[in-house]
């Protein structure tokens, strides 16, 4: 999705390019949890990453293009815990399980990492990061749903295509407003969120709606 805006951003190939890369994306998240990305210069970039401001324009053509970046490999990061465990459990609990666990490992993430909090308020005004922030959910709704669909019958795999995408979207909301109040406050807005994830919560909101559309 990032690739359609102007600031899209010019992958790099070779092993030389990504580290350099790596450099300059490492240096962006310092300075952002220093300053906040309000406060992020092209400038300060380089010297903390070592390269000239040149070398960063080749790669990135804004500092939204870097925000953007740092946010697309954040989504990715969570994209593959959640591809290598979920096509491998047997049962909707374990399923459910695993998403519990990804759900937390996200949140501890963001806990150790305080530059993705000032990402994520940057995500929430631009458009391109808003859609960015939307494709990865749909991304995301579309392996648990080829995981889980097995468990229902087609007829409502539609409804749980809704639920997965609600629920994947919810996800990132839930992380974020858990970051954004007090520790203990925040530990249990993850724990209550976490609790709806499961098999009987999944089928009532499924069912219900089946059964609510067929009045």
């Amino acid at each position: 999705m990032q690739d359609k805006t102007n600031d899209s951003r010019r992958r790099p190939t070779q092993a030389r390019s990504k580290k350099r890369v790596d450099a300059i994306l490492n240096a962006a998240k310092s300075l952002i949890s220093e300053k906040g990305s309000a406060q992020l210069k092209i400038h300060e970039i380089s010297e903390r990453a070592g390269v000239t401001p040149a070398s960063i324009y080749q790669y990135f053509p804004s500092k939204n293009a870097i925000t953007l970046a740092l946010a697309q490999d954040t989504f990715d990061q969570s994209f593959s815990s959640l591809s290598e465990a979920l096509p491998v459990t047997r049962s909707k609990e374990e399923a459910c399980f695993v998403l519990q666990e990804v759900i937390e490992s996200y949140y501890q993430e963001y806990l150790s990492e305080p530059a993705m909090m000032d990402i994520w308020v940057s995500v929430s005004a631009d458009k391109s990061l808003q859609d960015l922030d939307i494709e990865d959910s749909r991304r995301v709704t579309k392996l648990i749903v080829d995981c889980i669909k097995q468990y229902y019958d087609e007829q409502y795999w539609e409804k749980l295509q809704q639920v997965g995408f609600l629920l994947s979207h919810m996800a990132g909301s839930a992380v974020r407003m858990a970051l954004s109040v007090p520790a203990k406050e925040g530990r249990a807005l993850i724990d209550s969120f976490k609790s709806l994830v499961n098999p009987a919560s999944l089928d009532s909101m499924i069912f219900l709606d089946i059964a609510s559309d067929s009045k």
